[in-house]
């Protein structure tokens, strides 16, 4: 069997422990993981056929962080996303001329925007001149000669040379010690990957400024984006799924057990980002109120568990709605699900799922459930529903997949839960084989086919 390390750097339990590849891995392969003391705690709890390694406290590196964000600048002609996302970090969530009534809203963004812009100038002042091309490119040259010799020195008490055939490196593609571990691992024979834990990491997040050997990816249209974004070859992408969805292989075929039920279940799932929803909800309850379902439905609001604040929303939903927020008091990454019994059944629950354009309206639509797209426009944020899908390239990949509806009002989508409360909706379900790759036994199954090409 060949000899993989898999290196922990920020904690992906939910897609490497409670998905089952890790334990999966473990048996396929003569398997050493290397990650902090409590990761490392949870894994050998487990009793699995593998090695441990606690990593030291790693520092985070400010150069290595400027050297991302220049390199993203300096590209950001590449991907609307990027332009988008530094839109964001530059100015902030709400735009400068929201749609409020009003003198007093419109004063607060301006003055907003003025002072998100004037903390960025100071905060990063070399990020703001690359914004300048020629400056751009020669910071970007010295940084980089900075970063490798760096990245040599910061990990030379590790000795990784000879002693593993593929070294796994999960990442949502923002962590700089990802980067500069890479770049000292080129000097290993071990082959590296990058397992990319979200779809939109490689359109958005930051350029790969360190290339692994190989990146693991979402779907076809990820690995198109990976190449023409990040400069990828071909043969380097693996088109994998994603490994915290790693369940869904063996349950997409489910239906759904509400399908007999009298009551016509609506989940809505929400938007991490800013994008007024708890208003939206309230205008669907009104609608819904007003007309032939009145009585006949029930309707449950999942908010996003890593939910951002949010300016002139509703204090809260209508009372008749069901929230669901198994995550109180726990923010960040770690708030994020992991894919069990419960999570599943929440969504199988669902007649219809309203979706704004998150991973989860993935999940909706493996499992088959149909699946409407929040594309409204709350007049108020840069990161409303319909601005995300149209300014995120891995967003625009939604519009790719025939029989998806996307409800650019709260009418349109009413019109549209009529539609299937009264069975006019389609029935057949959306082609997801470009977007995600879910047909293979496992996520797992990608990793040992590379280690033994290599």
């Amino acid at each position: 069997m060949k000899k993989i390390a898999l290196v922990l750097l920020s904690d992906y339990s939910k897609s490497w422990i409670d998905s089952g590849n890790l334990a999966e891995l473990s048996e396929a392969s003569k398997l050493t993981v290397f990650g902090s003391p409590a990761v490392i705690g949870k894994i050998q709890s487990l009793n699995l056929n593998l090695l441990t390694r606690e990593l030291p406290e790693i520092e985070a590196s400010r150069a290595t962080r400027i050297l991302q964000m220049v390199s993203m600048i300096n590209r950001r002609s590449l991907s609307t996303s990027f332009g988008f996302r530094l839109k964001r970090l530059m100015f902030g969530e709400l735009r400068v001329s929201p749609n409020i009534e009003g003198r007093s809203p419109r004063i607060h963004a301006l003055a907003y925007n003025l002072k998100r812009a004037i903390r960025f100038t100071i905060s990063h002042p070399v990020e703001t001149l690359a914004f300048c091309a020629p400056i751009g490119r020669v910071l970007e040259s010295q940084l980089r000669a900075r970063f490798e010799k760096y990245s040599r020195e910061k990990f030379s008490s590790f000795n990784f040379s000879g002693l593993f055939d593929l070294v796994l490196l999960p990442s949502a593609a923002t962590e700089d010690r990802i980067y500069e571990f890479i770049e000292f691992l080129k000097y290993s024979k071990a082959k590296t990957a990058i397992c990319i834990e979200n779809w939109d990491n490689l359109t958005s997040k930051a350029i790969l400024i360190s290339h692994p050997d190989y990146v693991f990816v979402m779907g076809d249209y990820c690995k198109n984006h990976g190449e023409k974004i990040q400069a990828l070859l071909p043969s380097q992408i693996v088109v994998a799924g994603l490994p915290r969805f790693n369940p869904y292989r063996t349950l997409h075929s489910r239906s759904s057990s509400v399908s007999t039920r009298d009551t016509f279940t609506i989940l809505y799932l929400g938007f991490s980002v800013p994008h007024n929803e708890k208003n939206l909800v309230n205008e669907l309850v009104s609608l819904l109120e007003n007309s032939e379902l009145r009585g006949k439905y029930r309707f449950l609001y999942k908010p996003h568990p890593v939910r951002q604040k949010r300016f002139y929303e509703s204090d809260r939903v209508v009372q008749t709605v069901n929230i669901i927020d198994d995550n109180l008091g726990i923010t960040g990454p770690s708030a994020l699900p992991a894919i069990n019994e419960r999570h599943i059944e929440t969504i199988l629950d669902a007649n219809v799922v309203i979706a704004t354009p998150t991973s989860m309206a993935i999940e909706s639509m493996l499992l088959g459930i149909p699946t409407i797209i929040d594309a409204t426009d709350d007049g108020v944020h840069r990161t409303t529903a319909r601005i995300s899908l149209e300014s995120y390239l891995h967003l625009r990949d939604l519009r790719k997949i025939r029989g998806v509806f996307f409800g650019q009002t709260s009418q349109e989508i009413f019109s549209e839960l009529q539609r299937h409360y009264f069975g006019m909706a389609p029935t057949d379900r959306p082609s997801l084989e470009n977007l995600i790759e879910s047909k293979d036994t496992s996520y797992v199954s990608h990793i040992t086919e590379l280690a033994n090409r290599i």
